[in-house]
This record gives structure tokens, sequence and C-alpha cells, in this order.
């Protein structure tokens, strides 16, 4: 008895530690790098809201709407501002690695080792610490999975528990969520009809069901149509849900600029997520593993590598959906190879070696450098340059309000993350600076094509600032009107022009 409670204590403290492991990296210095105009297009939406009343659905957007909800939670607690942003994503990673602390599944080895890899992961990290919808989206993927391999070990109310929110979570989200529904058709049907039907006999489905799923299900089902329509505000939002998966569809086939190769996965977890590169070779033998749960996870988590490789559009994000089927295989592995001497040591090095390897990717993308643009996570962000340009401007604009009220012209082709960042402003224009460039405005962001001929109609003194304001973009011209300020604190590519200099 007296060891019961030793293993206890030490378990509870394990898992507290990893808490507050997990919590701190999550959320220390959570605005070190710079908005991504992902980010900047969420904290529009929710912005947009409170026009509105509520979210309007937009079946082009190919986004749920739960994270915008959360994050107007969030702002309505905190205020408006990036960290909130970022905070509701590294509260739900928090999540993802803290769900391996309840007994879920049987095997506590398992439960463990996933939570440590899911820990170390780069991914988890970096996309954890963004104001997108993976992170969350993740999140239900798990309690989904966690779902189908609690079936396995013991069939009981808490699978649907798991099972519908984590479908309907995922639901709420992203559209993607059809994706891994179907790979985990796939896993089921590899284990073969006989088996199929025997795990999932209608006896057993009957038995597992209970007045409390149904009540469960009922809610859910609930918060679902709220959400889509708007708290019932917007009906078409439903049909609207439905619609999404034609311009979904076609946006993965064409790409739109984001076309990558076929292999774009497996060489970016070469390069940053190294340990997650060999659970996919593992998963390979896992597909004909005699163990239900590994031979499903295997086939599903491969199933879900091949389909997104062969889809054109690829934004680096998604990994963070298929790392983690791979990081459970290795752990169901482990556990095998921990039972053979032998291949314990040997076991161990790898996996120690590997998550060197992963850490330091981890610090490189998430600490170090949070802008290196070699580390393939960082994707078409916003770069330092404009950074400083917001931080400038919105300290200008705070020791001279009356700058809120000058008129601002956005009128480049690539907007974001500006309408966001210059909410404040009470006088944006979004013209096209070639097509209608609007008089006195106090800023203009402009195409760098087009900065001639704005150079021959402003009627005042301008600074004149060439400068790239997002990775892989060609640079923007940025005009400042001298008469709001007077000093700038940039020296490189700067000109004055316009009126008399």
């Amino acid at each position: 008895m007296k060891s019961a409670k030793v293993t206890q204590y030490y378990g509870t403290l394990f898992w507290l530690a990893l808490l507050l492991l997990t919590v701190v990296t999550r959320f220390y210095d959570l605005d070190n790098k710079p908005i991504h105009f992902d980010e900047s297009i969420n904290g529009w939406f929710v912005i947009q809201m409170k026009s509105w009343g509520y979210y309007k659905y937009d079946p082009n957007n190919y986004h749920g709407p739960l994270l915008f909800y959360l994050i107007q939670v969030f702002e309505y607690l905190w205020g408006k501002s990036l960290e909130t942003l970022r905070a509701v994503p590294a509260v739900f990673s928090v999540f993802s690695i803290m769900l391996f602390a309840f007994p879920v599944l049987q095997n506590r080895f398992v439960l463990t080792a996933t939570s440590l890899f899911l820990l170390l992961s780069p991914a988890f990290l970096f996309f954890g610490r963004s104001g997108i919808h993976e992170s969350p989206f993740v999140f239900f993927q798990l309690l989904f999975a966690m779902g189908f391999l609690r079936w396995f070990e013991k069939p009981d109310g808490k699978v649907w528990a798991l099972v519908l929110t984590g479908v309907v979570g995922m639901m709420t989200l992203k559209e993607t969520f059809t994706i891994t529904g179907f790979c985990w058709l796939l896993g089921l049907l590899a284990l073969g009809p006989k088996n199929f039907q025997q795990i999932f006999s209608w006896t057993q489905l009957k038995q597992t069901w209970s007045k409390k799923t149904t009540v469960l299900a009922f809610v859910l089902l609930i918060l679902f149509v709220q959400l889509f329509t708007g708290f019932f505000q917007n009906m078409a939002g439903l049909a609207d849900f439905v619609k999404a998966i034609v311009p979904w569809l076609k946006t993965g086939v064409h790409g739109k600029g984001h076309e990558k190769e076929f292999l774009y996965w497996v060489k970016v977890m070469w390069q940053a997520e190294p340990l997650a590169l060999l659970g996919v070779l593992l998963s390979f033998a896992g597909m004909f593993s005699k163990q239900k749960s590994l031979r499903v996870l295997s086939v599903f988590s491969l199933s879900q590598l091949l389909i997104y490789s062969l889809i054109p559009y690829k934004t680096v994000w998604c990994i963070l959906s298929l790392v983690w089927g791979f990081y459970l295989v290795l752990a169901f592995y482990l556990q095998l190879f921990f039972t053979n001497v032998k291949m314990r040591a040997v076991s161990l090095a790898v996996v120690t070696a590997l998550s060197f390897l992963n850490v330091r990717s981890l610090y490189a993308s998430s600490y170090a450098d949070p802008l290196d643009f070699d580390h393939p996570y960082i994707y078409v962000n916003s770069t330092y340059d404009l950074e400083n340009l917001q931080r400038f401007i919105l300290e200008e604009a705070r020791k001279r309000p009356e700058l809120f009220l000058q008129p601002v012209q956005i009128g480049m082709k690539e907007q974001w993350p500006w309408p966001w960042i210059l909410r404040s402003f009470q006088n944006l224009d979004y013209n096209l600076c070639e097509k209608n460039l609007i008089e006195d405005a106090s800023v203009y962001f402009c195409d760098l094509t087009e900065s001639l001929d704005v150079d021959r109609v402003l009627n005042e003194p301008y600074w004149k600032l060439q400068i790239v304001l997002r990775q892989s973009r060609e640079p923007s011209i940025v005009y400042l009107k001298q008469s709001f300020f007077p000093k700038i604190p940039f020296q490189n590519n700067v000109d004055v022009v316009g009126g008399e200099e």
C-alpha cells in the first residue's frame, strides 16, 4: 500500500511539473515574433463580429467559427492584443499535452511517452504560439483518436464522449476534418471485415450508448447549430457549411500560390521534426501489427501523410495534424522495445538523440530567432521591419491622438496585417494607390511598382520608405507625412518626396 502511495505521489509530481513546463513554454514571451497575416485576418474577423453581433460563416473562408468566439471571450477578459490572439491556441496546446495525464487509455506508458513527445515537438510549440486554427483543431483530433483507441481497450460510454466531442470540435474549426475522418475509416478497414464486425458489433454499440451519451450528442448538436447560424441569426450558415466543400476542394487542387512538391512534408520533418520521421518509418511496420490499435493508428497516420502529400496546396502549419499520429505510433513501439532488454538501450539512445534534434529545432524556431527564414515553420510571415514600423506609427499616434483621426490608405494588393494593426485608426481607405490615391493621408502603403506616380501627386513632403513587409514578397513603399512624423527611426532606403523639400 505504501509503495502504491509513493508511486502515485511521484506520478502526481511528474504531471504537475509537466504542466508547469508546458504552460511556461507556451506563454513565455508570446509576442516575440511579428504577427502573421493569417493571425491578423482572424483578429479582423473577431472585430467584425462586433458589427454583426455574431460570426457570419463564409464557405470561402474554409474555417469554422469556434476559434473566433473563443478569441472574442479572451479579448473581453484581457483586451485586444497579439498576445490575446495567440493565447487561445496556446491554451489548446497545453490541453493537447495534458490530455495524456488522464487515464483515457489503460496503457500508461504510451500516454506518458506521447505527452513527452508532444512537449518536445517543434510544431506543437511553434503553432501552439500562433493565433491560427491549427492548435485547437489538433486538440479535437486527439480527443477523437483517444476515443477510437480506447474502444480497442475498454469499450464504454467515455468512448462516445471523446469521439462525439472530438468530431464536433473539428467540424467547428476546419473543413479538413473530412480528411481526418476518412483516414480513420481506412485505418479501421485495415482490421479486415471479420475483426471490424467483432469490434464494432451492433450489440456492443447499443450497450455502450447511454442516456448521458444521448444528452451529450444533443448538446453538441445544438452548439454546432448555434455556432454556424450565429446563434440563430444567420440560418444560411448551416447550408454554407455544406457548400464549403466545393471552394475548399478547388483551392486544394489548384494551390493558389502554395503549391509544394509531393515529398514536402517528409522534407519538413527531416529538417524540423526528425523524431516524427522515426514514427513514419515505424508506421510502415505498424500496418501489419497484430496489435489492433497500433495497426489502425499506423494506417491512419500514413493515409493522412499520403493525402496531404497528394494535395498541391500545402501550408506548413498543417504539419501539426500529421506529426501527432506518428508520435503515438512511436510511443507504442517504444513500449514494445522496452520489454526487450537488448532493444531497450538501442531504442532509448536513438530516441534521445532525435529528441535532442527536436529540442534544437524547437529552440531555434520559437526562441533563439523567431523569424529565421531558413526554418520551414517560418512561412510567409511579417518581417521585423514591419514590426518596427508598426510600433513607430502606433507610438506616435498615442503621443498625438489626433493621428487616429487622420486618413490612412492601405493601398497594396497584399493589405494584411495592416487592417488589424491599425484598427484604432478611424479613417482607413483600402483603394489601391494606382487606382484612387486619396488626398492628404498621413500614411500611404503602396506597391513598389506604383511609387513613381505617387511621388508626383503628393502636395507636401513625405518620408518615402522602401521596406519588405512580408517574407518572400517584393518590397513595398510606405509614405509618412512629415508634418505628423517629423523624425523617423529609419535610415536605410529612405527619401523625401512631394511638395517642397
